[in-house]
């Protein structure tokens, strides 16, 4: 049988470390297992594949397994006892962050991606382990060379159906520039950067609905502070927090 061990959600999971290569072993041991999960009125089975044991994909497709989630190097598949079984943490949404940053002339800071007509927010997608404030001020650096330092979060947008069937989350950032002179680093995603007054974006017929309505109804706003309480008191995850008001701890 297929080493494992038990989780809170009443399920099971393999340890992708001692699962053998052999294609007849890797079978026979999965079979064992799923007997002895019915026999311990387990849920879940969970089992997460490298890339140099995706030829164990199809047999445990064929043993009731279906695709959960997946990473560069690896794929994991679920085993539900019953249908009707709660299976948690399946991603269902992908994030981006967007950069509102204005400059001491009131000028907003805009990008226009290649093949575009119209201009918007600098920013795009949040990768694994990465914080917002973090992902905001790279994306907008990368965009347009402009250094920003992390101010607030001014608001969110959900979007379905997004890629690949997804949803999307979009979250829109307050940032104030260190520097003024665009540089673009991405050359291959953004055609062109520049600073406008707002009443100059707002006007351009150009510039889709969406977007215009972000500029306007967010420029003046507060927005959630990041919280300055050290949240590694309490567990040694990668936290971030943001809370409403000026004076949030």
């Amino acid at each position: 049988m297929l080493a494992f061990e038990y989780n809170q959600f009443n399920g099971v999971i393999i340890n992708s470390d001692q699962i053998p290569e052999n294609s007849e072993i890797f079978s026979n041991q999965l079979s064992a297992l799923l007997r002895h999960t019915e026999q311990q009125n387990k849920a879940v089975v969970w089992l997460t594949l490298p890339n140099n044991l995706s030829h164990l994909i199809s047999i445990s497709i064929d043993q009731g397994f279906t695709f959960h989630n997946c990473l560069p190097e690896e794929v994991t598949l679920v085993f539900k006892t019953n249908p009707e079984d709660f299976v948690p943490f399946i991603p269902t949404h992908s994030l981006g962050a967007g950069g509102l940053v204005q400059n001491k002339y009131g000028e907003i800071l805009v990008i226009k991606e290649h093949g575009a007509r119209n201009y918007k927010l600098p920013g795009g997608h949040i990768e694994l382990g990465e914080k917002i404030e973090d992902a905001v001020i790279r994306e907008v650096l990368e965009e347009t060379g402009i250094n920003t330092t992390f101010d607030t979060i001014l608001g969110m947008a959900s979007t379905h159906p997004y890629r690949f069937g997804k949803s999307n989350i979009y979250i829109i950032c307050k940032l104030t520039p260190l520097s003024e002179d665009i540089n673009i680093l991405d050359t291959q995603e953004i055609d062109d950067a520049k600073w406008i007054t707002p009443k100059g974006y707002l006007s351009d017929d150009n510039n889709n609905l969406f977007n215009k309505y972000l500029v306007k109804s967010l420029l003046n706003g507060k927005g959630l502070v990041k919280s300055t309480l050290d949240l590694s008191q309490f567990s040694n995850l990668k936290h971030e927090m943001f809370l409403a008001g000026p004076d949030a701890p």
